[in-house]
């Protein structure tokens, strides 16, 4: 009796399609000449733990006439070198055959095996567990014919192990049995990938950026060619459109992303400064700050950045994970013109208490020329970021409208209204000119610098000043009016 051979090389993680392969080539030997007339060696399986591999896989290469490798995209240690050895020791014999089982893209097969007779699996649509595989009689002329049903026709036929000489008195039997056996190897191929995910739908806006090969070195900034992909909300956010591909989130780099951002190249943008400087901190496996910087989206809507988590993987790379989480509205209820009223005075009250309250220590303490310049430089910095929060959060509470802060204050001081909003400008448009976010602070720039910041700090105290009673005044009044309405 003629024995059909086989050598069955996969991946440990596909050892149900293994398995499964070896199943159906031993149900059509019993259908045929004979469970004896089949011998197979599975790699992943028979060689025994602790023994070298290397003299057993070349022994079953050897006197196998068949190799059939499994590839669902992770491949057997053994592979390269099973399919090298198997085609060097076959040289001579050109009707010993290498066939694969794949389930992936064409273009994702290792080198090895492309130029070779391959068999892509099918799909299957309702994945089972493998003793409720069934063929209706509607699906037999599919699953005959596919190129599994034609990988396991030709296996059969090689040395004659089933052939439908074998069902002469049944003739239908034999493509119902190849039908059956083929679903059966695709239906294990959609087990195997059970773990795989099949689709990822992002409950938050973010994105992942990953520093190539990074390891433990000191990271002293993001390097520009590190790997930005985010959701197509995160871009749309920022006012981008990127390609996007049938299998790949939008990306770019973390340069051509501040690029896109600032064209001329001009400003720090104090959220990527903020993500910047938090993933220098993680990457030091130090707290991350506390500090809050906020941004607007295109969509006029207000976000914080945070860095979530971040991976080191064992071939140096880094992944941060970062999100945009949006500050929700926190506006108050009520008559819009006075909730907007307590509104500025909140903010008003606030930005007094950071700087105005205790002017003196503020000028000599916090900004003074006898401060470290470490310690000016952070004040320096944090002051950028206190002017951004400010503005975020006025917008988060609406009153970054002029049309509606006048509607609150009265028409009648319309145009003092709109001068709190001009005089702001200026003074900050007079302090970037010398600091911006990412600017260099040295003993031979501090002087104008701080004379910067002091021009700055002075210009905003007498409109803070002006804006608190003013607003004050009105609130006052808009309780009055309550009062007396009610009473009346």
């Amino acid at each position: 009796m003629s024995q059909s051979t086989a050598f069955l090389s996969y991946h440990h993680d596909d050892r149900i399609i293994g398995e499964t392969v070896l199943a159906q080539l031993a149900f059509l030997a019993s259908r045929g000449e004979g469970k004896p007339a089949l011998k197979c060696f599975l790699d992943a399986r028979d060689i025994p733990r602790g023994q070298a591999w290397k003299p057993i896989i070349d022994e079953n290469l050897a006197n196998k006439d068949w190799l059939i490798p499994v590839f669902t995209g992770d491949q057997s240690v053994y592979c390269g070198y099973e399919i090298g050895t198997f085609l060097q020791l076959h040289v001579q014999s050109p009707d010993k055959r290498v066939m694969a089982l794949y389930d992936v893209d064409d273009e994702k097969l290792p080198i090895i095996l492309r130029d070779g007779q391959n068999t892509q699996v099918p799909p299957v649509d309702n994945v089972v567990e493998a003793d409720k595989v069934a063929v209706s009689t509607d699906e037999v002329n599919f699953w005959f014919r596919s190129a599994v049903g034609r990988f396991l026709q030709d296996f059969c036929l090689y040395k004659g192990l089933y052939t439908p000489a074998h069902e002469s008195s049944e003739p239908a039997a034999y493509s119902n049995n190849i039908a059956l056996c083929a679903k059966l190897i695709a239906n294990a191929f959609a087990l195997a990938r059970g773990t795989d995910e099949k689709s990822e739908t992002p409950a938050q806006i973010g994105f992942e950026l990953t520093i190539r090969k990074i390891g433990d070195q000191r990271l002293d900034k993001i390097p520009g060619d590190s790997v930005v992909i985010g959701t197509t909300l995160f871009f749309d956010l920022l006012g981008l459109s990127l390609p996007v591909s049938r299998t790949q989130a939008p990306m770019t780099t973390w340069e051509t992303l501040r690029q896109l951002l600032n064209p001329g190249g001009q400003k720090v943008i104090p959220w990527m400064h903020k993500v910047e400087a938090d993933i220098r901190t993680a990457a030091a496996s130090l707290s991350l700050p506390s500090d809050d910087v906020t941004m607007r989206g295109r969509n006029g809507k207000v976000y914080r950045p945070i860095l979530e988590r971040h991976k080191l993987f064992v071939n140096g790379d880094r992944r941060f994970y970062l999100l945009f989480i949006e500050a929700l509205d926190r506006r108050f209820v009520g008559v819009p013109q006075s909730s907007l009223l307590l509104t500025s005075l909140i903010l008003a009250s606030r930005w007094r208490f950071t700087y105005f309250e205790k002017w003196s220590d503020t000028i000599t303490k916090v900004f003074g020329p006898e401060v470290p310049l470490p310690n000016f430089a952070d004040a320096c910095k944090q002051l950028l970021y206190n002017i951004e929060w400010i503005e975020h959060e006025a917008a988060q509470f609406g009153a970054t409208d002029p049309q509606a802060l006048i509607d609150a204050f009265g028409s009648e001081h319309k145009a003092r209204v709109e001068r709190f909003f001009s005089d702001w400008q200026k003074a900050k448009e007079a302090l970037q000119a010398s600091l911006e976010l990412g600017t260099e602070i040295t003993d031979f720039t501090r002087d104008g610098i701080h004379r910067a910041v002091l021009d700055f700090l002075t210009a905003t105290r007498g409109q803070n000043a002006e804006f608190l009673q003013l607003a004050i005044k009105e609130y006052a009044d808009e309780i009055g009016q309550g009062l007396e309405s009610r009473d009346g």
